[in-house]
């Protein structure tokens, strides 16, 4: 006679020795385990997930993943699989810049931001605060995802990208860190932030090399050479993607002349 209450607990212990391990392998503690678990549900089930060539996100050292953006599950969609290359399979953080509105939710949206190390901005983006505070992320050696667009490209998200903000320039040439451009194809969109998450979408990632930025690097940081250096960035992101970029530098030096 099987005695079941012996074999459920049995069963519920191995699974939580299973977890635990889990847990440790990764190296991040039980928070991000469960993101990650719950991203790799949502890319299985949802957004069936695939690589359409080898990930380039490094192992060890600082770095900057930048992305188009077209839906609010981009950071997850970019996490996912970060760590295919490694040869140690362990979950290393993305802290993404976002909006300081959903970082400071007392749900299980802000819970994840906070969980997953997410910088906030205002949107008046006045502060200089979260870009220090990236700063000192890449000083750590973390890696930081940049939407450099600055919001979902709601307008010509499959034609042309958005002009790149600046910001994503400043910090690269003053971390002197890789820039990883990862070109999103049809990520899921949505009406809100939440159902994004459960439209049915067969989601694809290209990897692109790091961006060569070392004519830059001995350049004083003046508005021509952040635009010249955010234009490069742009041109590496559209490239993957096979879309038009909103260039920014001819702007400025309009503006200058």
């Amino acid at each position: 006679m099987i005695y079941w209450p012996f074999v459920i607990l049995c069963l519920v212990a191995i699974l939580a020795i299973i977890i635990a391990r889990s847990i440790r392998v990764s190296g991040q503690g039980w928070g991000v385990w469960l993101c990650y678990q719950v991203a790799k549900a949502h890319a299985f089930i949802f957004a069936r997930w695939m690589a359409r060539n080898p990930c380039t996100i490094p192992e060890h050292g600082a770095a900057i993943i930048v992305s188009n953006h077209t839906s609010p599950v981009d950071p997850s969609l970019l996490w996912i699989r970060h760590f295919s290359g490694f040869r140690k399979k362990q979950l290393r953080v993305i802290g993404f810049m976002m909006a300081r509105e959903y970082y400071d939710r007392r749900d299980i949206v802000g819970w994840a931001c906070r969980t997953m190390q997410a910088i906030p901005v205002e949107r008046a983006g006045r502060d200089m605060g979260p870009v220090k505070n990236a700063l000192v992320r890449l000083e750590e050696g973390k890696l930081l995802g940049l939407f450099p667009e600055g919001r979902i490209n709601d307008q010509t998200p499959d034609e042309r990208l958005l002009a790149g903000g600046t910001g994503v320039a400043w910090l690269a040439l003053k971390s002197r860190v890789p820039v990883l451009p990862v070109f999103i194809h049809n990520a899921p969109r949505g009406r809100t932030m939440v159902s994004s998450f459960f439209v049915c979408s067969r989601t694809s990632l290209t990897y692109g090399k790091p961006v060569d930025l070392s004519e830059w690097y001995d350049r004083k940081l003046t508005r021509n050479t952040l635009a010249e250096a955010t234009d490069r960035i742009m041109e590496s992101l559209a490239a993957l993607g096979q879309l038009a970029h909103t260039p920014v530098a001819a702007a400025v030096n309009s503006e200058n002349g």
